[in-house]
This record gives C-alpha cells, structure tokens and sequence, in this order.
C-alpha cells in the first residue's frame, strides 16, 4: 500500500501546500517516469544476475530512508517542490528495481499454466492497495497532514523487508545458469527477444502507447477534481476508493474471466474500455459521479491487461532473461510516461485539464490498434501462444 499511498500524496502535497502549478504537478510525475526510464535496464540486467529476494529486501529500505526524509524537511518548514522531485525520482529508482525483482521472482517457483491465477491473486493484492491507498492517504491527509501521512509509507517499506526476509527459497536451483556476455550485450539481448515475438511485441506497444496517455491523465485529473471542481481532499479519497474498486473487483474475478474469456482473448477484449476518459467532458454537472466511473472503467482495463500480459511475457521467455525483457519495456514505459505527464501538464496549463484528458483518451484509442489487428483476436489462451528460447550468443 506505501507506493499507493505516496503517488496520491506527493502531488497532493505539492498542489495544497506549495500551491504547485498544472505544469510543476507534470514535472513531479515525469520525475518518477524519468527514474524509469533510467533505472530499467541497468536493474534488469544485474538483476538476472544475482540473488532477487536480498535485492528486494535492500530497496524496501532504501525507499523508506528517502522517504521519511518529506516529514522531517515539512517539520522543519524546508520542503520545497525541488526536493519533492527529488524524493520522487529516488524512490522510483529503487521502486523499478524492486518491481523488475519481484516480476522475475515468483516465475521460477510458478508452472506456466498457473501463472494467469498467480498474476491474479496479486493484482488482487496490489488493487486492494490502490484502492485503499488514496482513500487512506487523503483522509489521514486531511486529519494529520500530508508529510506525516507519508510516515504510513515507512512503515510499509519496513514491514515489506522484513517479511521478505523470512522468505527462504533457492533461485539458483531453478534458474538455469550460463556464461555471462559483455553488459551491453546483455542489454540488447532484452529488446532483441521482446521483438523476436510479435504478439509481445504488439501487448508492449499497446502497453506503453497506453502508458503515455495514462502519464496524461493522471497529471491533471487530481489537480482537475481539487483546483477546478472544488472537491475537498477527503472527497477525492472517497472517488479514488470507489473507483479504484472496479480494478479490485476486475483483479478478483480475473481467474474465472480469463478461464471464460480466454487468457490471451481477454487482452483484446478489454482495450475496448480506452474510450472511459470521455466521462470527464460532463463532471462539471456531475462532479462525483462521472470522475468515480471514468477511475472504475480505466482501472478495470488496465488491470485485466495487466495481469493477462503479465502471464504471457512470464510464460513465454527464459527465465535466465526474463528480467532484461521486462527491463527494455520498462524503459519505454519511461520514456512513454515522462513524455505523458509533461505533455499533459503543458496542455492542462495551455489550454484546460479536460483538453489534456481528452487527448489522452483519443490516443489511447490509438494505442489499442497494435493490439486490436494481432493473433490475440483469433487466439483464446497464452498457452496456445509462440513461446520464445534463449538467443544464441
């Protein structure tokens, strides 16, 4: 929940007490897509090459004593935007390397067949964060403050550590093990086997298409609900929590739509809710309402792809490379965001919020197509798709 809780909180923070612009909000969300964009790769590769769990445990406690450091500077009436950019990209920096860990890790110990209910049951786990993460953090905002809210945080990156720490498994029995080339061969090898596959190919550009346009709306959607419709911080809470639960619902229930639908079918299904943005052009006559439907259809899209293409990409490379492959799409995910929110910033500064939100769904529509002409139209599950080996060196 600590990550859910400080992507609410620090724009929050920024926007009620440093009186932060449209464009600033953009820029303290590029930070964190900029970070990675940086961090991705470099984290892939090392990554694949020692033991994941200890990794894990050393972010988690990194991340909290980066973080901790917003309360103790607020106290101190030193916080400044600068500082929130910079708690910002380090926290991402070691969020991308624990992200890229954590994806690698449970695939060694989970067959292939049960990977699509392994990604399920977590996307569980991680919507019930999202989904108590804003209603918490901006409620507890409006009670003790933003800074001291982010102390919730700490205490989640510690607990994270310490039960990792109780977790004993042995990857090296699992993985198989093979001579190291040069790094930077290394790090084309993760983008040479993403485009080897087509169908990956295609959910990974639709992923970071859709990314960018997310990076959009999100920069400008808590600044639209607090700035423009006037909606208090508890408030907005209470719409996050609501709407975040059709992600929770979607991620509950994604095991049996999936068995139904199809694992690899349901990806070509659900990017057909992209056009939900266009709720936001009636909120100003119905400020509670559309802003909570427009945060449930978007959240129920992007977690059903989420968990089925997480489950293809699991289950169709090596696990010697698989964290090299999720590394190069998560560095265009960086370059897709950062791009996203600054664009989307500038836009909601230029014009208005709603033109950037606007935008950003009519491009995501666009960023659907990859997905919408490939071999998932035809094909019902991702054990009926192309599986990808090892490249030779």
């Amino acid at each position: 929940m600590g990550s859910s809780i400080t992507n609410i909180i620090l724009p929050l923070l920024a926007i009620t007490t440093l009186s932060a612009t449209p464009g600033e909000i953009g820029l303290l969300r590029a930070m964190a897509s900029i970070a990675v964009l940086l961090a991705s790769i470099p984290s892939g590769v090392y990554i694949d090459r020692f033991n994941k769990r200890s990794l894990m445990i050393a972010c988690d406690f990194v991340r909290a004593a980066i973080l901790v450091t917003v309360p103790l500077f607020a106290f101190y009436d030193q916080l400044s935007i600068y500082w929130l950019y910079a708690v910002s990209f380090l926290c991402s920096v070691f969020s991308v390397a624990f992200g890229i860990a954590y994806h690698s890790y449970y695939p060694i110990f989970v067959q292939r067949k049960d990977l699509p209910e392994a990604n399920s049951k977590i996307e569980t786990t991680e919507s019930a964060a999202r989904v108590g993460g804003p209603g918490i953090g901006t409620f507890m905002a409006g009670w003790i403050g933003a800074p001291l809210t982010l102390l919730f945080d700490v205490v989640s990156y510690i607990a994270s550590a310490v039960l990792l720490s109780f977790t004993k498994t042995d990857e090296s029995s699992k993985v198989k093990v093979t001579k190291r080339p040069p790094l930077l061969q290394e790090i084309g090898e993760g983008f040479k086997l993403l485009y080897a596959n087509s169908v990956l190919a295609r959910t990974a550009l639709t992923t970071i298409g859709s990314m960018f346009c997310l990076a959009m709306m999100n920069v400008v959607f808590l600044y639209y609900l607090i700035s423009d419709l006037k909606i208090s911080p508890q408030m907005v809470g209470i719409i996050f929590f609501i709407g975040e639960g059709g992600g929770l619902l979607a991620a509950i229930l994604a095991s049996a739509l999936m068995r139904s639908v199809g694992s690899a079918k349901i990806m070509w299904w659900v990017v057909f809710l992209s056009p939900a943005g266009f709720l936001l052009g009636g909120a100003q006559s119905h400020p509670l309402l559309l802003p909570t439907l427009y945060l449930c259809l978007t959240s129920v899209r992007f977690v059903l792809f989420d968990i089925a293409q997480y489950s293809y990409r699991q289950s169709s490379c090596p696990l010697e490379s698989l964290g090299k492959v999720t590394a190069s799409i998560r560095t265009c995910i960086g370059v897709a965001a950062a791009s996203g929110a600054i664009f989307g910033g500038w836009l909601g500064s230029v014009a208005s919020p709603v033109a950037s939100i606007f935008t950003a769904t009519v491009l995501m529509c666009v960023s659907s197509l990859p997905v919408i002409f490939s071999a998932l139209r035809h094909t019902k599950n991702i054990e009926d798709l192309p599986a990808l080996t090892p490249l030779d060196r």
